[in-house]
């Protein structure tokens, strides 16, 4: 009884030490503009735009493909990219990026992240964009 009891203990710690590990790594995949710069001037890299058209055609980032969130066959343009590549996702200020992120992982991609602050904070780092 005695060794049953100190078994359980020591699972019990090596359980809850399993999990603050796991808890404790990074999962985040926002970027901060100087990081998706970075990451966007890659070869091989994917620059989704998912703002709408309209947005698009006020000014994005060199390079961009626009996927608008809002467009009712999101999902289904989403479904048909290459899971392999790498993409970088921005919006206006991050909430459909996010949104974009969240869907592409759910949907199995692993190299995807968004820039915090969308294409508003780009432009106060003093970035670019094209029209």
């Amino acid at each position: 009884m005695y060794l049953q009891n100190k078994m359980k203990k020591i699972i019990f710690i090596l359980f809850i030490s399993v999990a603050q590990f796991a808890c404790s790594q990074n999962t985040s995949t926002t970027r901060d503009a100087d990081a998706f710069k970075t990451e966007i001037a890659k070869p091989n890299v994917v620059l989704l735009d998912v703002r709408t058209p309209e947005e698009f055609a006020e000014g994005h980032l060199q390079g961009a493909v626009n996927v608008d969130f809002r467009n009712e066959n999101f999902s289904s343009k989403v479904d048909s990219l290459d899971k392999t590549k790498q993409y970088e996702v921005y919006c206006r200020s991050g909430h459909r990026s996010g949104e974009s992120v969240k869907l592409m992982k759910e949907k199995g991609f692993d190299k995807v992240h968004d820039l915090k602050g969308g294409i508003l904070n780009w432009q106060e780092k003093g970035n670019a964009v094209v029209k």
